[in-house]
């Protein structure tokens, strides 16, 4: 504890002497941005919401205060100077998200949004608009958790229902992904890196053309060792270490022609685990194999006054795990499967009326899961012992979409979409928002929004497993959010907002004992606040807290293995005329508490700190960087159930450090 106040006041001293510049200094940067306009104004006012265009909220492209959401944009420029080496490192400085193991096996990661706990199946993930979230799973765990930053334009994130534009898993939270297009690019640009775990990283990012006739294309590779971190008792009381190697590879394509656009993804992810999926020391053997690809095909014209666009998409999802298992007479399990889906969209917006603008959609879905293999200890056991079961699924949905500008300073939204599942039945999703500016200081927000997440083929069809078995008859879990939300601009350098929001969990999906069943719900109540600074270009910081209170709604019990505090800062200084850049953010948990029934004192509260050095002007076209994650080496674990048999809990990764180089053909 006391090492983890001595991390949180070397960085407050920091972010404290940042803050107290000379008014001259700000006086100075305040001239910077009134002077500078068009695009050179949005690259440099990088926090303050106003000029940050945002799409995800409405699918109409609007500043982020405007949006009828409670939003979050993290652009390319801050992903570099913060050395984000994937998504995730950017996600978990967002006021109220978190990342950890599960609380029963560490083959897998959680994302915690606003007091909920999950296999990311209850979050959306796109790119560009395309949902990524594999139809096993529900989420995208598997592949996305270290997804390149070099060829992402900025992050959109919603916290928050969003199953009102996007449908199912648009359930806590969605995250788009806007990626690198002609125009973004120039050039050629050749990064690469290593460092501690024998990590080494290369990256390829070029364009070809202009707008209009022209592609971007990427490829990424990275391979690390992992963190080896000391395990004092596994499941079955042995010692030993974590063995979380991993291998990616990913290529992405977009290109343009004329009214025409495709874009192309492809992610082949090898693996180890901390530790067997039965919680034992892993020797070696266990090794998950994933990849996932996808091609979309989008189509834009304007007719008639009506902007329209169709789409048309391919995903192909493979799983392929080996596991060592352990136990007498079944010591490995090798299951694969594959799901394929086919998806199509059409969309238009127009104006009907002065001052209302309406979106109105139809998609079209078409889900398989087919060749599921099951080989256990080297024999092929499918056909007796099969893990999982192959299946369809067809979604149709249909959504509309009106936003109303009252007046000047009052919009309101409100939207319906309709969704229907062979296999699930019918669900309607309504949202509705009001945003007010009250002043050219104040926003304010009110927002009503519902969502839900259908069952996953896992927790459907899962089959000849004791600890999990599936269930054909489960419901999709349901979610009615109310917010309130208000933002002030406190002077040029300074933003304040904070929000309120109410969260009704119905239907939960509770995987395990062994069948999978829906349960009560929950409610959760928290509150987020963020306070923001932009002095100049290279010269801004955060301070964001969220508090949740959360209850299960059978026991009454708090939500387990969620901290109901969390308290993030940051700040990046550029130095020596920026010449030298130093970015470093600090992130504190508070307490987990355990499930009912567990007699553990609640999980430590943690404290990470990282820490990035970097440089873009010692040589033309060159940039430098140094990183450290978890600077401190912090020995942090996520809670385990007891059953897991590791009460210590899984350790997470100790300090990575790492060095890169970047250089631009232009």
């Amino acid at each position: 504890m006391r090492k983890g106040c001595g991390n949180i006041a070397v960085f407050m001293t920091l972010f404290s002497c940042c803050a107290l510049l000379p008014n001259d200094v700000l006086a100075q940067d305040e001239l910077l941005l009134a002077t500078s306009g068009g695009q050179a104004g949005n690259d440099l006012a990088l926090l303050f919401s106003e000029e940050e265009l945002f799409i995800s909220a409405s699918q109409s492209t609007q500043t982020l205060g405007k949006a009828p959401a409670i939003a979050t944009v993290i652009s390319d420029k801050q992903l570099r100077e913060m050395g984000a080496r994937n998504i995730f490192d950017a996600l978990v400085t967002i006021p109220g998200f978190g990342y950890s193991y599960l609380n029963n096996i560490s083959t897998e990661s959680d994302i915690e949004v606003r007091g909920i706990k999950s296999r990311m199946e209850k979050v959306l993930l796109m790119i560009d608009g395309h949902r990524v979230n594999s139809p096993f799973f529900g989420s995208f765990n598997h592949l996305y958790d270290e997804f390149p930053i070099e060829q992402i334009k900025r992050i959109e994130v919603i916290r928050g229902p969003g199953s009102a534009l996007y449908g199912a898993n648009a359930f806590v939270g969605v995250i788009n992904i806007i990626m690198k297009k002609i125009g973004d690019v120039e050039g050629v640009t050749l990064k690469g890196g290593g460092g501690n775990n024998q990590r080494s990283h290369a990256n390829l990012l070029g364009a070809l053309g202009d707008n209009g006739a022209g592609m971007v294309l990427s490829y990424d590779r990275l391979d690390t060792n992992g963190s080896r971190r000391f395990v004092p008792a596994d499941a079955a009381g042995a010692r030993g270490y974590t063995n979380f190697w991993r291998t990616t590879d990913t290529a992405y394509l977009n290109g343009e022609y004329g009214k025409f656009s495709f874009s192309g993804l492809y992610l082949d992810k090898q693996r180890g685990t901390p530790l067997a999926i039965t919680n034992f020391i892993d020797p070696g053997t266990t090794r998950t194999h994933n990849k996932q690809a996808y091609g979309s095909l989008t189509y834009k014209d304007r007719i008639g006054g009506v902007d329209v666009e169709t789409n048309i998409a391919l995903d192909q999802f493979w799983w392929d795990a080996n596991w060592y298992i352990g136990f007498p007479g079944f010591t490995t399990g090798h299951p694969l499967l594959k799901n394929q889906t086919w998806s199509g969209e059409v969309k238009a917006r127009f104006s009907p009326f002065e001052h209302h603008d309406m979106t109105v959609g139809v998609v079209q879905d078409f889900q398989r899961q087919y060749d599921v293999v099951h080989t256990v200890n080297g024999v092929d056991v499918t056909s007796a012992f099969n893990h999982n079961q192959s299946a369809k699924r067809k979604v149709f949905a249909t959504y509309l979409q009106d936003e109303w500008t009252a007046f000047n300073a009052l919009s309101v939204t409100a939207g319906i979409r309709y969704d229907h599942y062979n296999d699930l039945g019918n669900t309607l999703n309504p949202r509705f928002a009001v945003v007010w500016t009250a002043s050219d200081m104040v926003d304010i927000k009110l927002l009503f929004g519902s969502a839900f997440r259908a069952p996953s083929f896992l927790e459907m069809y899962e089959i000849n497993n004791p600890s999990a078995v599936g269930n054909p008859n489960l419901k999709p879990e349901k979610m009615q959010t109310i917010e309130a939300g208000i933002t002030w601009k406190i002077n040029p350098n300074y933003q304040l907002s904070s929000n309120l929001f109410h969260n009704l969990f119905r239907d939960q999906i509770v995987q395990g004992s062994p069948l999978s069943i829906n349960k009560s719900g929950a409610t959760i109540w928290g509150v987020e606040t963020e306070l923001k600074s932009d002095w100049r270009e290279h010269l801004y910081g955060y301070l964001n807290y969220a508090w949740y209170h959360s209850r299960d709604k059978l026991t009454q019990s708090v939500l387990p293995d969620v901290p109901r505090q969390r308290f993030k800062a940051g700040i990046n200084a550029g130095c020596f005329d920026d010449l030298i850049n130093i970015n470093t953010g600090l992130r504190w948990d508070g307490q987990r508490p355990r499930a009912v029934g567990d007699t553990r004192a609640p999980a430590a509260s943690t404290t990470l700190v990282d820490f990035t050095v970097s440089s873009t002007k010692l040589v033309r076209n060159l940039e430098l960087s140094l990183k450290a994650h978890n600077l401190f080496d912090a020995n942090v674990s996520d809670p385990t159930v007891v059953a897991a048999g590791i009460p210590a809990g899984y350790p997470r990764p100790g300090r990575t450090i790492m060095a890169e180089a970047s250089y631009s053909l232009k």
